[in-house]
């Protein structure tokens, strides 16, 4: 590992709650490790959306690169925001959003080379579903040189105790 990267946590970062979930983890495990954390959402290249859909290209990737970033960036200034408020005594590590052309796998896999800690939300579509890594989970878990924490999705608001 590069000594740079000693203490470089990527997280992958998609519009689940799991991803939102697995940031705030990431968080704080750079600012334990001293360390940075590099924020990787990947999409869908118009050239492949025109191949897969049958459709011509109708924007270019610089652009959806763009509007792909700055959506993560939203996501992440929002959970710095509420860091900041929570924990105002405390340093926020340094931060890198990035937006990848190509499949979540092989970008956050791609994207963790030579990094202390990958970190990804787990969507968790149903009671099978939860029990088992998604896709992606499963690719990085395969393919990436460095330690990976999955973490399950959770509520936003603790469910309601019942009512006599």
């Amino acid at each position: 590992m590069a000594g740079g990267d000693a203490g470089r946590v990527v997280v992958g970062l998609d519009d689940s709650v799991g991803a939102r979930a697995a940031l705030r983890y990431a968080l704080e495990e750079a600012r334990r490790r001293d360390g940075t954390l590099e924020v990787v959402t990947a999409f869908v290249s118009p050239e492949r959306l025109a191949v897969l859909a049958r459709i011509p290209v109708v924007a270019e990737r610089a652009e959806v690169a763009a509007a792909t970033e700055a959506a993560a960036r939203a996501v992440v200034d929002e959970v710095l925001a509420a860091e900041r408020a929570e924990h105002p005594d405390r340093a926020l590590p340094s931060v890198e959003v990035r937006a990848v052309a190509g499949d979540p796998g092989p970008v956050l896999a791609d994207a963790a080379d030579g990094a202390a800690l990958l970190v990804l939300g787990h969507r968790g579509r149903g009671r099978a579903a939860t029990a088992l890594l998604g896709s992606v989970g499963w690719w990085c878990l395969r393919h990436a040189d460095c330690p990976l924490t999955v973490l399950p999705e959770v509520p936003l608001v603790p469910a309601a105790a019942p009512t006599p």
